[in-house]
């Protein structure tokens, strides 16, 4: 086994400790579990999203977000590639326009992928902590929170607790995850 499938592996059960949480659930969309290469998450989180009208730009909440996790051949050496794919786009400093995820700090190789998710959830929830005012991906985004930041109404977006799934509920999610799933019907391929 190489390094770099013992991270995948690794991840991939630290990952089942925020699988199926009222705010998150994934699949895994390439990769031979538990080596996961690449994920598929449904996010459940209060954030803001940026439409344009006729003639302005409207910031709306939105609650609902298909989000995808790419982990490069380079991975863990390089960080996880992170995209948005709802549209609208988030409205969110840490999140470019074109929907690319920019956490606020570096990528370390300590870092694991369920604490990068999870920081990453974390800027979609506006928390305060995680909001980058010296490099922002989107400065549109950053000048509008600077503008109505004392808000309470608006900010932190969402409050919830991003928690963990209990020792019991990862095995059976891993067990879950190893059990193929039943054939309805085949045929050859010509």
């Amino acid at each position: 086994m190489t390094d770099r499938q013992k991270r995948l592996e690794q991840d991939y059960r630290e990952m089942l400790r925020i699988q199926d949480r009222p705010y998150l659930s994934w699949i895994v969309t390439k990769g031979e579990l538990p080596y996961a290469e690449e994920y598929l998450l449904s996010v459940r989180l209060r954030s803001y999203a940026l439409s344009v009208s006729s003639d302005r730009y409207v910031v709306s909440e939105a609650d609902r977000f298909t989000v995808k996790v790419t982990l490069w051949d380079s991975y863990p050496r390089v960080a996880p590639n992170i995209r948005m794919l709802s549209i609208p786009p988030v409205f969110v400093p840490a999140w470019y326009s074109k929907g690319t995820y920019c956490p606020p700090e570096l990528w370390r190789v300590d870092i694991s992928l369920k604490e990068y998710v999870k920081q990453m959830l974390r800027t979609l929830q506006y928390a305060p902590d995680v909001i980058d005012s010296k490099a922002p991906a989107n400065y549109k985004a950053l000048s509008w929170y600077r503008k109505h930041k004392e808000d309470a109404s608006i900010f932190p977006s969402d409050i919830t607790e991003l928690s963990e799934n209990t020792d019991e509920r990862v095995a059976a999610l891993e067990r879950a995850a190893l059990i193929p799933a039943r054939e309805i019907d085949s045929w050859p391929i010509r």
